[in-house]
């Protein structure tokens, strides 16, 4: 079984790049989460990393915040890195 998952956001090992594994593209995703796990770790953040928490609520209201992960514990909440474009848990909820 794979460690990895379409949607996680990894590094890869040569470049030290940092991107998200995209939805497969051919019927063979299996193939295509072993490539990422070859070539690329995954990501995980650092003390002082600009990052993208969701906060969800009980209620259903969401409240993304753009903060430096280890500023709060919110490792309860959904989390992105910041590259510089919106999240895709508010890119989902806008198309």
């Amino acid at each position: 079984m794979n460690k990895f998952k379409i949607g996680d956001w990894v590094i890869e090992k040569t470049t030290k790049k940092l991107k998200q594994i995209p939805q497969c593209k051919t019927e063979n995703t299996e193939a295509t989460l072993a490539m990422y796990e070859r070539l690329c770790e995954l990501w995980t953040p650092k003390e002082g990393e600009w990052c993208w928490f969701n906060m969800e609520f009980i209620d259903g209201w969401q409240n993304p915040v753009l903060m430096r992960y280890g500023e709060q514990d919110m490792s309860r909440w959904n989390m992105e890195p910041f590259v510089g474009n919106l999240p895709n848990f508010i890119k989902a909820k806008t198309k």
